[in-house]
C-alpha cells in the first residue's frame, strides 16, 4: 500500500565536486545554531540575574571562549556514549561480533547515551577550566532542547529513523535511489523521527511561552524589557543546573513516547531496549546533578557546626 506521504528528492548535494548528504549539512547547521544561541544567552545571563535578584552577579558574564572548549569536550563523550548505546540496542549482534564494536564503518550511534556521555565530558572540561558549571548548564538547557528537536527533524532529509511499517494515514516513505538511512525506505512507515522532533519542539515552545504569558498578566512587556527581566529566573526549575536537568528530563519524556513507534523488537511488553536506556540515562543525570549538591550541603552543615562549637560561651561578669 502506498504511503500517504512520499518523499522523492536527492538526499545529497555536490558542492565543489564532493558528495555531501543534506542530513549532514542540516545537522551541522543545527549544532551551529545551538552554539550561537548558547553564546548569546551567555552574554545576557549576567544582566538577567541582576534584574531578577536585584543585585550584581559576582561572576560577571560567562566567558564565551570557554564555550568552544566545552563544546569540543562534549564530542568524545558523545561519540563513546553513543557507540555504547547503539551496541546495547543491538546487543545480540555485538555479543557475537565483539570486534565490530570499534569498527566505525559498521552500525551507528545511539542518541540517548550520546547525550549522557556528552554531558559528563562537557562538565569535566568545564571543571578543568574552573568555569561556573551551574551557570553554563543554565544557559545551555533551552538551546540544547531546541537542538535535539531540530536535529531529529533534520534526519528526515536522509530518511533516517523511520519507525515501524504501517498503513496509517500519516505514514511516510522515500522513493528514488537515495542513499536513505532506513531499511526498505519505500515501505510506508511511521515517521518516528518527525514524531520525536515535533514533541520536543512543542515542549520547548511551552517552556518559552508559558512563563512569559503568566508574567505578562501582571506587568506589561515593555516594562519588563526595560528592566532587562527574564521570565525564567522566577522559575527555579528552569534556571541553573536544575533548569538543564529539567530540559533533559522533558526531552527524555518526549523520546520515551516516540520510541513506541520504533520498529525495534519489544523487550518487555510494549517497551523496547531504548526505554530501559532512557530510564538509566535519566537516573544518571539526576544523580550527577543531585549528589554534588548534597555533598556541598553536608560540608556546609559540618562547617557551620564546627564554627558554632569553636565559639566559647561568654563568661558572666
Amino acid at each position: 500500500m502506498p504511503a500517504a506521504i512520499t518523499f522523492d528528492f536527492d538526499p545529497t548535494v555536490s558542492p565543489f565536486g564532493l558528495s555531501v548528504r543534506l542530513e549532514t549539512l542540516a545537522l551541522g547547521a543545527v549544532i551551529f545554531f545551538v552554539l550561537v544561541l548558547i553564546a548569546l544567552r551567555a552574554g545576557r545571563e549576567g544582566k538577567g540575574l541582576e534584574a531578577a535578584a536585584g543585585v550584581r552577579s559576582p561572576d560577571g558574564k560567562l566567558r564565551r571562549d570557554d564555550l568552544i572548549l566545552i563544546a569540543f569536550g562534549v564530542v568524545p563523550g558523545a561519540i563513546v556514549g553513543g557507540r555504547l548505546g547503539y551496541c546495547l540496542l543491538h546487543l545480540d549482534y555485538y555479543a557475537s561480533n565483539p570486534l565490530a564494536v570499534t569498527d566505525p564503518g559498521q552500525g551507528g550511534l545511539g542518541l540517548s547515551m550520546a547525550v549522557l556521555g556528552g554531558i559528563v565530558t562537557g562538565i569535566a572540561v568545564a571543571r578543568l577550566l574552573a568555569a561556573p558549571i551551574g551557570r553554563w548548564l543554565g544557559v545551555a538547557g533551552l538551546p540544547v532542547l531546541l537542538g535535539l528537536g531540530l536535529g531529529k527533524l533534520a534526519t528526515m532529509l536522509g530518511g533516517t529513523g523511520q519507525g515501524r511499517y504501517s498503513d496509517a494515514s500519516w505514514a511516510t516513505s522515500y522513493s528514488g535511489d537515495g542513499p536513505w538511512g532506513s531499511m526498505r525506505p519505500d515501505f510506508p512507515a511511521l515517521p518516528a523521527q518527525a514524531l520525536e522532533g515535533g514533541l520536543v519542539l512543542a515542549i520547548a515552545a511551552a517552556v518559552m511561552i508559558v512563563p512569559i504569558v503568566l508574567r505578562l498578566r501582571v506587568r506589561p512587556w515593555w516594562r519588563l524589557a526595560r528592566l532587562g527581566w527574564s521570565p525564567w529566573h522566577e522559575w527555579p526549575l528552569l534556571t541553573g543546573s536544575a533548569g538543564f536537568t529539567t530540559m533533559i528530563v522533558l526531552w527524555a519524556v518526549a523520546r520515551f513516547v516516540a520510541v513506541f513507534a520504533w520498529r525495534d523488537a519489544s523487550l518487555v511488553g510494549p517497551f523496547r531496549a531504548e526505554h530501559a536506556i532512557l530510564v538509566f540515562m535519566l537516573a544518571a543525570v539526576i544523580v550527577v546533578q543531585t549528589v554534588p549538591r548534597a555533598r556541598a550541603a553536608r560540608r556546609d552543615a559540618i562547617a557551620r557546626r564546627q564554627s558554632t562549637a569553636s565559639v566559647s560561651p561568654s563568661r558572666p561578669l
